[in-house]
């Protein structure tokens, strides 16, 4: 299955659009289209912003929002799954890895009151 990314630059790319056009278009900054498209999980602590840009950019493609954001999380939640466990020796230690998780808890939830908040 292609990532969320490749989907999105791929649709784009098949419609003759740059980034610049869908910008205008849409009014996402294009730090954001960019991230989007090159699958960066990094703006998932940005999702107040990335989760309605997204939806806005899937349904201007025409593909499912719903199932695109929810895809896109589940690609980010990956990342995280894959990222080596802090050191209890090394900066922040066992505390920080627990407001870790909870930020991470309290980021999917914010994301899918969104996403089932707007449909």
């Amino acid at each position: 299955m292609a990532k969320v990314g490749e989907v999105l630059r791929q649709t784009r790319e098949s419609r003759s659009l740059s980034l610049d056009e869908v910008r205008s278009a849409l009014g996402i900054p294009m730090h954001y289209l960019q991230a989007m498209e090159s699958g960066s999980t990094s703006l998932v602590a940005d999702e107040f912003y990335l989760i309605p840009f997204l939806r806005r950019y899937a349904e201007y493609l025409e593909l499912d929002p719903a199932s695109t954001v929810a895809q896109f999380l589940g690609e980010a939640a990956r990342e995280e799954a894959r990222a080596p466990e802090p050191s209890a020796l090394g900066a922040g230690g066992r505390g920080s890895w627990l407001v870790g998780g909870i930020v991470g808890v309290a980021v999917v939830a914010v994301a899918l009151w969104f996403l089932f908040s707007a449909s």
